[in-house]
């Protein structure tokens, strides 16, 4: 934000002096040197409020998109290719809750090329960002297509479940070999997490 000029002249606050032909009151003679006080007071105070709002603002999307400041939750990585056999994944069921931020480890054994898709379920979350190699690369997307490993690899997905429901993940050609994998993303209603749990605390049982 560009600064406020820091060099402007201060206004003349002397009033006009009484003479004895002067009929009006020393209050009304020191009023307008009153209004302009509070109208200075005024400005002062407004220019700290804007400030103070910029920087507000700046820090909201970090304070409350990030999921990684509220409870990102490491998710168990997913393992294509396990123990030398190259049209097995490990785990193949995945359940998450609505709102909550995550971030997922995928590691890809050379035993194979794999081109990991999901569509449905990147439609229904919000990507933080992707991280890839050693040392690491953000890469920052709105979506993508499918992440492809041609000779192993990992890659770690940030991001934020939106919409509740089943999703399918897995292999392209290799899922109709039941290479298929699930995530299901539950109502934000039944988050274990103490901030966002609801209801009365006579139903913890």
């Amino acid at each position: 934000m560009i600064p406020y000029a820091t060099g402007r002249k201060k206004p003349n606050i002397r009033g006009p002096e009484i003479g004895v032909q002067d009929l009006r009151t020393t209050e009304e003679i020191h009023m307008p040197r009153v209004l302009t006080l509070a109208a200075l007071a005024l400005s002062v105070g407004l220019t700290g409020l804007s400030t103070t709002s910029d920087a507000e603002q700046k820090a909201m999307p970090k304070m409350f998109l990030d999921p990684a400041v509220h409870g990102l939750k490491r998710m168990e990585p997913l393992q294509l290719g396990v123990d030398g056999d190259s049209s097995v994944m490990s785990p193949t069921e995945y359940t998450l809750k609505a709102g909550q931020g995550y971030r997922w480890k995928i590691k890809a054994s050379d035993l194979n090329e794999y081109a990991l898709v999901m569509p449905e379920f990147v439609r229904n979350i919000w990507i933080r960002k992707i991280e890839v190699g050693e040392p690491e690369v953000e890469i920052k997307v709105g979506s993508f297509e499918e992440l492809e490993f041609e000779d192993g690899g990992e890659v770690e997905l940030f991001f934020v479940a939106v919409r509740p429901g089943t999703f399918k993940f897995g292999p392209r050609g290799l899922m109709e070999r039941g290479m298929v994998g699930t995530i299901t993303v539950e109502s934000p209603d039944s988050l274990d997490i103490a901030p966002m749990k609801r209801g009365r605390k006579d139903d913890d049982g």
